[in-house]
């Protein structure tokens, strides 16, 4: 959601942060920082940090106003999540939290693809449908936490990443490219920025 692209909503051009955000379900943080740290912790990690990741939402159910389940998906995923139940969306948050940009928004094919193999894998799902009407973006809260490891010959260090979801605490390993990608996003929007406000001729840091 680095710069938020104009695009927070299916269908929808945004004209200022205010609307970007408005636009967004928000999903409700129910891991707090006590109980998101110890399962870090135990992960690795040495730091971490609440984030929200914006993705699509798209219903599963037989009736596009009675959803039993949710697909939540961007094309920097490989696979769709699947949340059952309800999404319970909350106003806009303002937590301070890191907000990453998860990718463009799916087509309807790319949904139909993932729920055929969720319903491969739960075979008396099969009845149930994707429900096209229902598309909405959403922003999925998590814990990020990090650790320093050494990697290769030259004992190079790498940070690792482990991502947490701050609906459960679940860990969310298939997450991990939409967050890195989200990073990469929001690190080039931040160098244009700079760039963008820096006089011509600027001779530029580094």
């Amino acid at each position: 959601m680095a710069e938020r692209q104009e695009r927070c909503g299916p269908g929808a051009e945004v004209t200022s942060e205010d609307d970007a955000l408005a636009s967004i379900s928000w999903l409700p943080r129910r891991l707090d920082a006590d109980a998101a740290e110890p399962k870090l912790r135990r992960f690795g990690a040495e730091r971490f940090e609440p984030a929200w990741l914006s993705l699509w939402a798209m219903a599963i159910g037989r009736d596009p106003e009675r959803p039993l389940a949710w697909l939540l998906a961007a094309d920097h995923l490989p696979r769709a999540l699947l949340i059952a139940g309800a999404l319970d969306p909350r106003p806009t948050q303002d937590d301070e939290a890191l907000v990453l940009d998860g990718g463009r928004q799916p087509t309807q094919a790319q949904f139909e693809r993932w729920w055929l193999w969720e319903r491969l894998a739960r075979p008396k799902r099969w009845s149930l449908r994707v429900q096209p009407a229902t598309l909405r973006a959403v922003a999925l809260p998590l814990w990020l936490g990090y650790s320093q490891g050494r990697s290769g010959a030259g004992q190079e260090r790498k940070t690792r990443l482990i991502v947490l979801s701050g609906l459960s605490g679940e860990a969310l390993g298939a997450l991990k490219p939409a967050v890195l990608a989200g990073f990469r996003e929001r690190t080039k929007a931040q160098t244009d920025a700079f760039r963008s406000g820096v006089p011509e001729g600027t001779p530029e840091p580094g």
